[in-house]
């Protein structure tokens, strides 16, 4: 069991670090790549406090994710409205570009984080070269965000693999 355990843990890890890059969901795949791990092997190697500690990294990236794009916005000039629109936009740019497989959705995402914020920006503003750097900034948010989650991720993974080294009876 515990070699099927490993199996599953191991391939949702990896998508689920590779998703970071084209979706919000890659640290919520590899935590659930855990709790299956941790229910196959009774929590015996990944523990209920361990699992606790990596739910909280999980949500301490999607707040991040979300401050990343305000912070970029702002960092730019973007309104209040503006950061809403950037948010809004990467969510609807995600969905319409889900089914142009995984670049239609990074490119989705990062066009309608841009478009978002920059059509919004242009209908209070009525200022081009703000509404500009407003999108601008919404996307170097979004890049801020993925960086911070790819660390994220990398701590979960150090943590399950030293809990899983540790477990090894040599």
């Amino acid at each position: 069991m515990e070699v099927l355990a490993l199996t599953i843990l191991i391939i949702l890890s990896l998508v689920g670090f590779a998703a970071i890059f084209f979706t919000t969901f890659g640290t919520l795949i590899i935590l659930i790549a855990s709790l299956l791990y941790a229910a196959l092997t009774d929590f015996s190697i990944i523990t209920i406090k361990t699992f606790v500690i990596l739910l909280i990294l999980y949500l301490a990236g999607e707040v991040l994710e979300y401050v990343f794009i305000i912070i970029g916005g702002k960092k730019f000039g973007a309104s209040n409205s503006a950061v809403i629109g950037a948010i809004v936009g990467g969510i609807v740019g995600a969905i319409a570009g889900a089914g142009f497989l995984g670049i239609g959705l990074l490119l989705g995402t990062f066009l309608g984080i841009f478009l978002g914020a920059f059509l919004v920006e242009l209908l209070i503003q009525r200022d081009f070269v703000k509404s500009l750097k407003s999108g601008t900034g919404g996307v170097i948010g979004r890049i801020g965000s993925i960086i911070a989650k790819v660390v994220i991720a990398i701590i979960m993974l150090v943590m399950m693999t030293c809990r899983i080294i540790s477990s090894l009876r040599l």
